[in-house]
């Protein structure tokens, strides 16, 4: 066997020819393998962005709803507050009424009371001795009309107090008050009394 044949040279190229078969397939996979690592890391980079940028969407969103929340207990607060405000000066302006209405209503009794009472505080005062003396004076009459007389002419029957005064009796009758048979006759209360008194005491004899 020589080198030099021609032969050799054909089996020593179908050699490498077959060494550069098997080897060129190893190549060509290790290729697509680069390649498909290169997208791989691609996809996962974009799909971290794509987290992130939901992630930050999310955070944004709750920050959003915790403001519009805070905002919200803000606005109740101050209506609350306006609320308390205004039931305050309500609850001010009803005990202010409360003590307008008072006075007035103290006031007026206070009126009535002075009203109602101004006659019989004048009476007792200016014309309760005049009274009294014409009652003592119209009792002496009376029991100098009892006493008999041993001699001399009968002296003729006094007049009755209801005759003196009709009207006043007239009203009497009828069921009226002294304040009223007083502000219609012109006498005093007090007169008043004492003629009705008087009459009493005729009619006991």
């Amino acid at each position: 066997m020589s080198f030099g044949e021609p032969w050799f040279y054909i089996v020593l190229l179908g050699a490498a020819a077959l060494v550069y078969a098997l080897l060129l397939p190893g190549r060509q996979a290790a290729a697509p393998k680069a390649e498909m690592a290169r997208e791989l890391e691609a996809t996962l980079e974009q799909y971290m962005a794509e987290i992130e940028n939901e992630n930050q969407e999310l955070i944004d969103m709750v920050a959003k709803m915790k403001q519009d929340l805070t905002s919200k207990q803000l606005a109740q607060q101050e209506q609350i507050a306006e609320l308390r405000q205004r039931l305050g000066d309500a609850e001010a302006y009803a005990k202010q009424t409360e003590a307008r209405l008072e006075l007035v209503e103290n006031a007026m009794k206070e009126k009535a009371v002075r009203d109602a009472s101004s006659e019989p505080e004048e009476t007792p005062q200016v014309i309760q001795p005049q009274l009294e003396a014409a009652a003592a004076a119209e009792s002496d009459h009376l029991s100098a009309e009892q006493t008999p007389l041993p001699d001399g002419p009968v002296p003729p029957q006094q007049e009755l107090v209801r005759d003196r005064y009709p009207e006043l009796f007239e009203l009497y009758d009828k069921g009226k008050s002294i304040d009223m048979i007083a502000k219609s006759t012109g006498f005093q209360r007090g007169e008043v009394q004492l003629i009705l008194q008087l009459a009493k005491k005729e009619e006991s004899r």
